[in-house]
């Protein structure tokens, strides 16, 4: 049974990688990308990280990036890591909202949703999905990190080492970062009928629970603690973190999406198809 589900999960991930990168819209959608991370990475990350070069052996460095707000930029052993960093963590859970909004509801209102369900189970195509949209900004994510990479050895090739050490810190805390908010699209995906609804109702639910929180926590400081179920409640704190310290806060996207896929999977196994 378990084998099943692994096999028809596997199936699900590789036709949706295939439809990413083997049809002309997903070539389209992947030469964007990479025109928008052109002028991301060459502006403002290439120019951040020279002017951090040059302030760095200042004596007022510290002070003047701690009143910008960017002073944990100066506890990366490379810049251009850090301010990649920096903009990946406003970047990718924004993507993630907007690439994971159609995990099954476009299906279920064409009827292919039911006709899948007929030769695989909900889990299967629930679960599938999800880790397909992972796997997807996964790749996405390390398209980004090794041009940053190659950018950083080929202004000093003595910095390999440290440049691999540094890409992948920020590969897997990314990564993590990306689970809540992707399994969010996915819950809020088998109950709307459009990628356009799920994206509008991710945006409502993320604003009126942090709000609601917020009040509450006001009158009753203890229940400040519910702020953990926001997904992207710890982005604030990761953005002070470097490389490696990043995991220590990582139970919280974990414990948000394992909440987030358990609600999703009780609406899957008892949504119409």
């Amino acid at each position: 049974m378990k084998t099943g589900l692994i096999n028809h999960m596997l199936l699900i991930c590789q036709f949706e990688l295939k439809r990413l990168f083997a049809t002309r819209k997903g070539w389209l959608y992947l030469a964007t990308y990479i025109i928008v991370w052109y002028f991301i990475l060459f502006y403002p990350i290439r120019y951040a990280a020279d002017l951090l070069d040059r302030q760095r052996s200042s004596a007022h460095a510290g002070s003047f990036f701690e009143f910008l707000g960017f002073g944990s930029l100066l506890d990366w052993a490379i810049p251009a890591f850090g301010v990649y960093w920096q903009f990946a963590l406003i970047f990718f859970p924004i993507m993630s909202v907007v690439i994971a909004a159609d995990q099954t509801c476009s299906d279920r209102q064409r009827g292919t949703l039911r006709f899948l369900a007929l030769r695989v189970s909900r889990d299967a195509l629930f679960f599938g999905r999800y880790f397909s949209y992972l796997v997807i900004q996964f790749l996405l994510i390390l398209l980004t990190l090794s041009a940053t990479f190659l950018l950083v050895i080929f202004r000093d090739v003595s910095l390999f080492s440290v440049a691999i050490n540094n890409a992948s810190s920020i590969l897997i805390n990314l990564f993590l970062v990306i689970l809540p908010f992707t399994a969010m699209m996915a819950a809020l995906s088998v109950t709307v009928k459009s990628a356009r609804q799920a994206t509008v109702w991710a945006v409502l639910i993320w604003s009126f629970l942090a709000g609601i929180i917020s009040l509450l926590s006001s009158y009753l400081p203890v229940l400040g603690m519910l702020k953990v179920l926001i997904p992207g409640y710890q982005l604030s704190q990761l953005a002070q973190l470097s490389e490696w310290e990043a995991l220590q806060i990582a139970y919280i996207p974990v414990l948000q999406s394992l909440i987030l896929l358990a609600i999703g999977r009780w609406i899957m196994q008892r949504q119409a198809l």
